[in-house]
């Protein structure tokens, strides 16, 4: 199953984009099929004002950088709208009730469009990831009919995610592990895309139709490196022994992240780590490792994939993930 169907399946199982968010899957992605989902299973009426054309949509930004969001606002609805203030509310700012705002105190009338622009900073200690944007408004619909009409109404747009995470390096990392790891292996993928690396799962690219086998070999050929995740259960799979056979046939470099409650009789250079260990340690263990991997024309290479071949040949003894 593939990271949109598990995400998929457990939206429609009752999880909330924020739980899902909290077992490591990226918002990104939760966001995307959350939206996807709800546009086709529940009646939504047309929203009164909406947001739209935002700029920067998809760029990273590092803390302490400086950023300009640009955006449309416009004004979906059949009424007249009083817009007092519209503002930003990214998630990095601790106090939910403050924003960046800019005073309108202008008429909007229906299917108008306005165009704003905001300057805003980055705070130098803000952690690398995916952050929600709020958009927000204070306006008033015309024509007053009532007391309560003349309040100005606080309003909030649906969340949009910004990345606050090194540029892409244009390097690929290709994951071998048991289904079992998946847990191990999303956190990873976080944590990889943060610092501009991006993780090559080979069962969230479904292609119908087509042969397994075929489909990692073409994920491992196009990757950078091979990250080799060996515990327990992994070396129990297949998948596994073929897919680090495969990535040494044709000289990729490949890192074998050994769990320490494993026992492996051989002289062979591993990086340990412990299934215990919290997910920002594990990646350092594997940024330690990618810095210290050997290029695929070193001589060591090719010995140090015979030799993880052949031990992970002793160690299968049947079954597959």
């Amino acid at each position: 199953m593939g990271i949109q169907d598990e995400i998929e399946k457990k939206l429609r199982e009752g999880y909330t984009p924020q739980q899902l968010n909290e077992m490591g899957y990226k918002r990104s992605t939760i966001y995307k099929i959350y939206n996807t989902i709800k546009s086709y299973t529940v009646p939504i009426s047309p929203p009164e004002w909406f947001i739209e054309n935002i700029t920067p949509s998809h760029l990273r930004r590092l803390p302490g950088q400086k950023i300009s969001i640009s955006f449309f606002f416009k004004n979906n609805s059949k009424k007249e709208m009083y817009l007092y203030r519209i503002g930003i509310h990214p998630e990095w700012m601790e106090n939910p009730n403050e924003w960046f705002a800019q005073e309108v105190k202008d008429l909007i009338r229906p299917n108008q469009k306005r165009f704003f622009t905001f300057l805003l900073q980055i705070p130098q200690n803000t952690p690398l990831g995916e952050y929600e944007i709020l958009f927000g408004i204070e306006a008033q619909y015309l024509p007053v009919r009532s007391y309560t009409d003349q309040e100005l109404q606080t309003q909030w747009s649906e969340p949009k995610i910004f990345h606050v995470k090194h540029p892409l390096i244009g390097k690929k990392i290709f994951i071998s592990h048991s289904t079992v790891d998946t847990q191990i292996v999303r956190e990873l993928e976080k944590r990889l895309d943060n610092y501009g690396y991006q993780a090559i799962i080979a069962e969230d690219i479904p292609k119908p139709g087509a042969i397994l086998e075929e489909k990692f070999k073409a994920k491992i050929r196009e990757s950078t490196i091979v990250l080799a995740i060996l515990t327990e259960d992994s070396i129990r799979s297949k998948w596994v022994l073929l897919e680090t056979e495969y990535a040494k046939q044709i000289g990729k470099p490949l890192i074998p992240l050994k769990e320490e409650s494993l026992i492996i009789e051989s002289s062979i250079e591993w990086f340990v780590f412990s299934k215990s260990w919290d997910p920002d340690r594990i990646f350092q263990k594997v940024m330690e490792a990618i810095k210290n991997t050997q290029p695929s024309n070193s001589p060591l290479a090719p010995i140090l994939g015979i030799g993880i071949l052949a031990l992970l040949a002793a160690l299968v003894f049947g079954g597959s993930e």
